[in-house]
């Protein structure tokens, strides 16, 4: 093996290893996830559940808000001071004073003007009282989530996806799902929420003590002051935008629609994100081997293993695009008929995961890479698009408009992404390998078509896994580039 594809091997070994811990993690959060919704689904009314489903994309909402800059940091920086700890203590220090006090500053906000979001959503189904518990709860879950993006970069995934996969949905389903199960009422699920982050904090600084040297202090140097909040508070504008055009559908319909509407349009939302778990994965130590490459100005490399993880998501989105599309009706009656209504919301949601997977991790590329004003921009001009075609889609064709403003905002997006790259950093991640797995697909597809043809539900789940089987022998046998092969025979030696 040449000493390129040794080093290209290398990387992705390591972008493999966050994968298989990333998978191991989301198949426990997402069958505790899913169990906990169907006992929610179940227990409370379509209208309740409709207004949990808005209170639980509000935190994520705030949580993010500054959490999430303070993280897009966390990876830059750690890598950068590699080998200076003392400034490695201070970024870590600098990060969780921006996310403690910027997520203040939101839930005292929100608990001021909870009697207007109240009065503005759901004609008062959502109570002050529940945005108040609200509030308190976002200050626990941005601690938590910047100490989990502390793990990350620092290369530790396990622990992150311990964190974020195991105790925070375990957490999730032992206190909510235990109120769901024995005393279902919407106050005591939304209590639950917050007992719920109480423990999940204080596991995670737990874990942190005790798995980490590294001690958060604040720095004297105003240079490592200035860039970090420079940086962050940027990155929190973009993130915000993101997280904004990402959820104003569900916040549009939260004004402009019944609680009844949101709880379907949430399943929907909530099936059609399965798609980005390939890139979600790959994406775990993707930010700070991207770090390190572009500080050593290594482009040829990063432009490889930008290639090799877009094709990963590619690769793997659309066999689970095909399953999820064969058999949507049947999975949305997992929840109850009434959430079967979805399946166009579900199908135009898939269209749009599909294609932001086709852009790789393009996002995370830009922010390594230093171009933070081109990301702010995109978030933007991106959120203001998104509100303005929910909103004129919406007053036209109801829920599923929402849906299609949502998939189009998504696609134009990850297309000026890819583009952005290109023209800034001179990398382009296409090439003919992306199109040797599509015979394989073919054959998958007509697999799971075959058996939901055939057998009646719930026989008929059986298509899912074999088709994704057929898919992945003849992904094997004819779909398959050397560098993959590689890194198959490292993880499965012979």
């Amino acid at each position: 093996m040449s000493k390129d594809r040794e080093k290209i091997t290398s990387e992705l070994e390591s972008i493999s290893s966050g994968s298989y811990w990333f998978l191991f993690g989301w198949a426990f959060k997402y069958i505790v996830g899913l169990l906990t919704q169907i006992l929610l689904t179940n227990s409370l009314s379509t209208a309740s559940y409709g207004v949990y489903a808005f209170i639980r994309k509000l935190i994520a909402l705030s949580v993010g808000l500054f959490s999430g800059g303070s993280n897009t940091a966390l990876n830059r920086f750690l890598s950068k001071y590699i080998d200076e700890p003392s400034k490695q203590d201070s970024i870590l220090g600098l990060s969780l004073v921006f996310s403690v006090v910027g997520s203040a500053l939101i839930g005292s906000s929100l608990y001021i003007l909870a009697p207007v979001l109240s009065a503005l959503t759901f004609t008062g189904e959502l109570t002050v009282g529940y945005v108040r518990v609200v509030a308190v709860t976002i200050p626990l879950l941005s601690v938590v989530k910047t100490l989990s993006g502390a793990f990350r970069a620092m290369e530790r995934i396990r622990m992150k996806i311990l964190i974020e996969k195991i105790i925070r949905p375990g957490v999730l389903f032992v206190v909510v799902g235990g109120i769901a199960l024995f005393d279902p009422s919407l106050g005591r699920v939304v209590q639950g929420l917050f007992v719920a982050s109480v423990a999940t904090l204080a596991l995670s600084v737990v874990l942190f003590v005790v798995y980490t040297d590294r001690v958060p202090s604040l720095s004297d140097s105003r240079s490592i002051v200035s860039d970090h909040f420079q940086y962050s508070f940027l990155m929190s504008l973009s993130h915000s935008s993101a997280l904004l055009f990402r959820r104003i559908d569900i916040f549009m319909l939260s004004y402009l629609s019944v609680s009844t509407a949101v709880g379907v349009y949430n399943v929907s939302l909530l099936l059609s994100g399965t798609l980005l778990l390939p890139l979600a994965g790959f994406s775990q130590l993707f930010p700070p081997i991207a770090s390190r490459l572009y500080e050593k100005a290594d482009i040829d490399q990063l432009e490889k293993l930008y290639s090799i993880v877009t094709r990963w998501s590619i690769i793997l989105t659309s066999a689970g695009f095909v399953g999820l599309m064969i058999y949507r009706t049947d999975l949305l009656s997992i929840f109850g008929s009434d959430y079967t209504a979805g399946g166009k919301i579900l199908f135009v949601l898939a269209v749009g995961q599909l294609v932001n997977s086709a852009a790789g991790p393009a996002d995370h590329l830009l922010a390594m890479t230093d171009h933070r004003y081109v990301l702010l921009a995109n978030q933007m001009s991106m959120g203001i698009s998104n509100i303005i075609l929910n909103y004129l889609l919406f007053i036209k064709y109801g829920p599923i408009g929402a849906a299609v403003a949502t998939a189009l905002v998504f696609a134009a997006l990850n297309i000026a992404r890819v583009v952005e790259i290109y023209v800034l950093e001179g990398i382009f991640p296409y090439d003919s390998s992306y199109l040797k797995f599509f015979p394989a697909l073919c054959l998958g597809g007509f697999s799971m078509f075959s058996v939901q043809s055939l057998l009646a539900t719930p026989l008929s789940y059986v298509g899912i896994p074999l088709g994704l089987l057929v898919y992945l022998v003849s992904l094997y046998m004819f779909g398959l580039e050397q560098v993959d092969r590689d890194l198959i025979d490292h993880f499965f030696p012979n």
